[in-house]
């Protein structure tokens, strides 16, 4: 999988992607693991929660929680969607 760069991100080994029945939970678990925070789980406009965490090695794990399933037409609305676009934002942002 390969994912956008840009010179202010540091480099990072990785980046993982898990798709998790409760992803609050495992995002909880994991800043407990010893994991910072990069992003908390927050909802987009394609039907799921995400967020970030970054471990001690300087990997980065995507969570996912797949919320409902929508159609395109629904995805196009949202994503016009003031909330949706500033949750887009947030999450594309690196600390």
């Amino acid at each position: 999988m390969m994912f956008d760069a840009t010179e202010k991100w540091p480099d990072t080994p990785s980046f993982l992607r898990l798709y998790m029945e409760d992803g609050d939970a495992v995002f909880k678990q994991a800043l407990q693991a010893g994991a910072t925070a990069v992003t908390p789980m927050t909802k987009l406009a394609f039907g799921e929660r995400v967020g970030r965490v970054r471990d001690p090695l300087g990997n980065i794990w995507w969570i996912h929680q797949r919320l409902e399933e929508i159609d395109c037409e629904e995805m196009s609305k949202r994503a016009a969607q003031k909330e949706y676009i500033e949750a887009m934002k947030y999450v594309l942002k690196l600390r």
